[in-house]
Protein backbone atom coordinates (compact mmCIF):
# COMPACT_ATOMS: atom_id res chain seq x y z
CA UNK A 1 0.00 0.00 0.00
CA UNK A 2 1.72 3.72 -1.05
CA UNK A 3 1.40 6.11 1.69
CA UNK A 4 0.25 9.37 0.59
CA UNK A 5 2.53 12.22 0.79
CA UNK A 6 0.03 15.22 0.71
CA UNK A 7 -1.88 14.08 3.48
CA UNK A 8 -5.37 15.91 3.42
CA UNK A 9 -4.36 17.65 0.47
CA UNK A 10 -4.72 14.96 -2.63
CA UNK A 11 -1.84 16.44 -4.35
CA UNK A 12 0.33 19.74 -5.55
CA UNK A 13 -2.48 21.00 -6.46
CA UNK A 14 -4.37 20.91 -3.28
CA UNK A 15 -1.59 22.55 -1.42
CA UNK A 16 -0.80 25.30 -3.87
CA UNK A 17 -4.53 25.77 -3.53
CA UNK A 18 -4.31 26.41 0.25
CA UNK A 19 -0.87 28.37 0.27
CA UNK A 20 -2.78 30.81 -1.86
CA UNK A 21 -5.82 30.70 0.57
CA UNK A 22 -3.00 31.73 3.19
CA UNK A 23 -1.44 34.40 1.15
CA UNK A 24 -4.89 35.96 0.18
CA UNK A 25 -5.79 36.21 3.72
CA UNK A 26 -2.63 37.54 4.90
CA UNK A 27 -3.13 40.51 2.35
CA UNK A 28 -6.67 40.57 2.98
CA UNK A 29 -5.94 41.29 6.38
CA UNK A 30 -2.95 43.98 6.21
CA UNK A 31 -6.06 45.78 4.19
CA UNK A 32 -8.40 45.44 6.18
CA UNK A 33 -6.12 46.80 9.37
CA UNK A 34 -4.94 49.43 7.39
CA UNK A 35 -6.86 50.79 4.64
CA UNK A 36 -9.91 50.27 5.83
CA UNK A 37 -10.14 52.38 8.15
CA UNK A 38 -10.63 54.74 6.42
CA UNK A 39 -13.89 53.65 5.40
CA UNK A 40 -15.84 53.85 8.55
CA UNK A 41 -19.39 54.21 7.84
CA UNK A 42 -22.07 54.44 11.29
CA UNK A 43 -18.79 52.98 13.04
CA UNK A 44 -19.26 49.52 11.21
CA UNK A 45 -15.53 48.21 9.55
CA UNK A 46 -16.51 45.62 6.39
CA UNK A 47 -14.76 42.63 7.31
CA UNK A 48 -13.10 42.20 3.51
CA UNK A 49 -12.08 38.74 4.83
CA UNK A 50 -15.44 37.14 5.79
CA UNK A 51 -16.49 38.56 1.73
CA UNK A 52 -13.54 36.95 0.27
CA UNK A 53 -14.18 33.35 2.64
CA UNK A 54 -17.99 33.78 1.10
CA UNK A 55 -17.16 34.56 -2.00
CA UNK A 56 -14.82 31.84 -2.85
CA UNK A 57 -17.30 29.52 -0.83
CA UNK A 58 -19.50 30.21 -3.35
CA UNK A 59 -17.23 29.86 -6.22
CA UNK A 60 -15.85 26.43 -5.12
CA UNK A 61 -18.60 24.83 -3.22
CA UNK A 62 -19.04 23.22 0.05
CA UNK A 63 -16.45 20.78 -0.15
CA UNK A 64 -13.74 23.20 0.03
CA UNK A 65 -15.61 25.80 1.76
CA UNK A 66 -14.96 23.97 5.42
CA UNK A 67 -11.21 24.38 4.60
CA UNK A 68 -11.27 27.75 3.38
CA UNK A 69 -13.40 28.94 6.47
CA UNK A 70 -10.97 27.15 8.95
CA UNK A 71 -7.84 28.70 7.39
CA UNK A 72 -8.83 32.13 7.21
CA UNK A 73 -10.60 32.17 10.62
CA UNK A 74 -7.49 30.63 12.51
CA UNK A 75 -5.22 33.38 10.80
CA UNK A 76 -7.79 36.10 11.91
CA UNK A 77 -7.62 34.36 15.34
CA UNK A 78 -3.96 34.42 15.80
CA UNK A 79 -3.77 37.88 14.97
CA UNK A 80 -7.19 39.31 16.23
CA UNK A 81 -9.19 36.95 17.95
CA UNK A 82 -10.34 37.46 21.23
CA UNK A 83 -9.19 33.90 21.71
CA UNK A 84 -8.53 30.85 18.91
CA UNK A 85 -11.78 29.31 17.46
CA UNK A 86 -14.15 32.58 17.90
CA UNK A 87 -13.68 33.54 14.13
CA UNK A 88 -12.40 29.41 12.71
CA UNK A 89 -15.86 28.48 14.02
CA UNK A 90 -17.64 31.41 12.83
CA UNK A 91 -16.10 31.47 9.21
CA UNK A 92 -16.06 27.65 9.01
CA UNK A 93 -20.00 28.07 9.20
CA UNK A 94 -20.25 30.70 6.80
CA UNK A 95 -18.13 29.06 3.96
CA UNK A 96 -20.12 26.20 4.53
CA UNK A 97 -23.78 27.33 3.98
CA UNK A 98 -21.91 29.76 1.18
CA UNK A 99 -21.34 26.51 -0.23
CA UNK A 100 -24.20 24.68 -0.05
CA UNK A 101 -26.11 28.16 -1.15
CA UNK A 102 -23.86 27.69 -4.36
CA UNK A 103 -25.60 24.32 -5.60
CA UNK A 104 -28.81 26.18 -5.59
CA UNK A 105 -27.97 29.52 -7.20
CA UNK A 106 -26.02 30.53 -10.68
CA UNK A 107 -22.25 31.42 -10.04
CA UNK A 108 -22.32 33.67 -13.12
CA UNK A 109 -24.58 36.20 -11.82
CA UNK A 110 -23.80 38.78 -9.26
CA UNK A 111 -27.21 39.10 -7.46
CA UNK A 112 -26.67 35.38 -5.72
CA UNK A 113 -23.38 36.04 -3.71
CA UNK A 114 -24.82 39.06 -3.12
CA UNK A 115 -27.38 38.00 -1.38
CA UNK A 116 -25.54 34.97 0.22
CA UNK A 117 -23.35 37.42 1.82
CA UNK A 118 -26.16 39.94 3.35
CA UNK A 119 -27.43 36.67 5.04
CA UNK A 120 -24.25 34.86 5.79
CA UNK A 121 -22.86 37.65 7.45
CA UNK A 122 -25.90 37.67 9.98
CA UNK A 123 -24.79 34.20 10.75
CA UNK A 124 -21.49 35.15 11.17
CA UNK A 125 -21.97 38.22 13.34
CA UNK A 126 -24.62 36.39 15.81
CA UNK A 127 -21.78 33.41 15.91
CA UNK A 128 -18.81 35.66 17.51
CA UNK A 129 -21.58 37.61 19.33
CA UNK A 130 -23.26 34.61 21.13
CA UNK A 131 -19.05 33.48 21.87
CA UNK A 132 -18.20 36.23 23.66
CA UNK A 133 -21.52 36.90 25.32
CA UNK A 134 -20.97 33.52 26.49
CA UNK A 135 -17.23 33.37 27.72
CA UNK A 136 -17.01 37.14 28.50
CA UNK A 137 -20.19 38.62 28.76
CA UNK A 138 -21.98 41.25 26.49
CA UNK A 139 -22.06 45.26 27.28
CA UNK A 140 -25.22 45.44 24.81
CA UNK A 141 -28.10 43.50 24.06
CA UNK A 142 -29.03 41.31 21.03
CA UNK A 143 -31.08 43.99 19.58
CA UNK A 144 -29.02 47.18 19.95
CA UNK A 145 -26.46 44.71 18.16
CA UNK A 146 -27.88 43.95 15.23
CA UNK A 147 -29.38 47.57 14.52
CA UNK A 148 -26.46 49.04 14.96
CA UNK A 149 -23.56 46.64 14.24
CA UNK A 150 -24.75 43.31 12.39
CA UNK A 151 -27.34 45.12 9.60
CA UNK A 152 -24.91 47.69 8.54
CA UNK A 153 -22.49 45.53 7.99
CA UNK A 154 -24.60 43.45 6.29
CA UNK A 155 -25.45 45.96 4.18
CA UNK A 156 -22.06 46.81 3.71
CA UNK A 157 -21.02 43.45 2.88
CA UNK A 158 -23.87 43.45 0.32
CA UNK A 159 -22.93 46.51 -1.83
CA UNK A 160 -18.67 45.66 -1.43
CA UNK A 161 -19.67 42.24 -2.88
CA UNK A 162 -21.06 44.05 -6.14
CA UNK A 163 -17.09 45.00 -6.74
CA UNK A 164 -15.30 42.14 -5.17
CA UNK A 165 -17.11 39.11 -6.47
CA UNK A 166 -16.25 39.77 -10.21
CA UNK A 167 -12.67 39.60 -8.93
CA UNK A 168 -12.66 36.57 -7.37
CA UNK A 169 -14.88 34.93 -10.19
CA UNK A 170 -12.06 36.38 -12.55
CA UNK A 171 -9.44 34.91 -10.62
CA UNK A 172 -11.04 31.64 -10.66
CA UNK A 173 -11.52 31.74 -13.85
CA UNK A 174 -7.79 32.38 -14.92
CA UNK A 175 -6.08 30.13 -12.45
CA UNK A 176 -5.03 32.68 -10.37
CA UNK A 177 -5.16 30.22 -7.13
CA UNK A 178 -3.50 26.93 -8.51
CA UNK A 179 -0.19 29.05 -9.58
CA UNK A 180 2.24 26.50 -10.85
CA UNK A 181 5.91 26.75 -9.50
CA UNK A 182 7.48 25.05 -12.89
Amino acid sequence: MKVKRWFLLRNKNHFTLYLSIIISTIIIMVIQGSLMTFFIVSGVIPDLLLIMVVCLAFIWGDKRAIMIGIIAGFIQDVFWGPAIGFFCLAKMIAALLAGLASHEIYRDQIIGPMITVFFVTFVHEIIVFSLTGFFWGNTFSFYFALEKFFLPRAVYHFILTMFLYPLFYRAEQHNFFYPSFK
